[in-house]
């Protein structure tokens, strides 16, 4: 499992939670979008690359 995969699984965890507990706290809304944007982007750099073979 490389660095992509792990970032990802990561940020779904704490998007969860923060979704789960955070509730209306004035810092959920903008840690949402970064996470949403780090899931994202992490993923599309994970399709990019070439598999090793």
């Amino acid at each position: 499992m490389n660095r992509s995969y792990l970032l990802v699984l990561l940020s779904v965890f704490v998007l969860f939670f923060l979704q789960l507990y955070a509730g209306e706290a004035p810092y959920t809304l903008p840690l949402s979008i970064v996470l949403v944007v780090l899931i994202v982007g992490a993923t599309l750099l994970q399709l990019r690359r070439k598999p090793n073979r």
